[in-house]
């Protein structure tokens, strides 16, 4: 496959009888062996980042209905320097056990892909991974684990405004205990 005469071979135009063009081997084969060497399409993910909406610590846990932002950058190795890597097609999702959010990154065009989404209403272990495959390129796989907790009990609003037929109705039924009881004892 790389020996010369495949390299140099020649291919005939069609409706031409006589006129042979170079072929694309040689183009073909040094493209492949770029890449297969990591001379080309090789990809890396550095500063991968997550943090509430606002704030730039990344947390040890995230609680339910949290807004969070998800950073990464993303470089091509050039065959002399990393240089950013720009796409449209780069997604992370919020993973337990099946996504819970799949959210496509934006890009500054100088290699940073970020997204900012809701954590949802459920809990538990979840995990951010971006599994990048592109023809052509290397394959990309980020993953890093972070638990979700449910609000505390002190967390929670003191008197929720949809309760309060609920409310009424636990208040009328002890008003009614305490008039039936008092009918019931004092009456002949």
């Amino acid at each position: 496959m790389f020996n010369n005469r495949f390299f140099r071979s020649g291919v005939q135009k069609a409706g031409s009888q006589t006129k042979h063009e170079k072929s694309g081997n040689e183009q073909f084969l040094t493209e492949i062996s770029k890449w297969v060497f990591h001379e080309r399409g090789h990809l890396k993910a550095v500063n991968v980042k997550h943090h509430k909406v606002g704030e730039t610590d990344e947390p040890a846990l995230y609680r339910i209905n949290d807004e969070l932002e998800y950073s990464v950058e993303i470089y091509e190795w050039s065959g002399t320097s990393w240089e950013p890597y720009v796409a449209n097609d780069v997604q992370v999702q919020f993973y337990m056990m099946s996504p819970y959010v799949l959210k496509t990154m934006s890009h500054d065009k100088k290699g940073l892909f970020s997204t900012s989404f809701k954590v949802p209403d459920v809990y538990g272990v979840f995990q951010f991974k971006v599994e990048y495959q592109k023809l052509g390129y290397t394959s990309l796989s980020l993953s890093k684990q972070i638990p979700v907790r449910p609000y505390k009990h002190n967390e929670y609003e003191r008197f929720i405004p949809a309760a309060y037929p609920y409310y009424g109705a636990a208040f009328s039924m002890m008003a009614g205990f305490f008039i039936f009881s008092f009918v019931h004892l004092y009456s002949k």
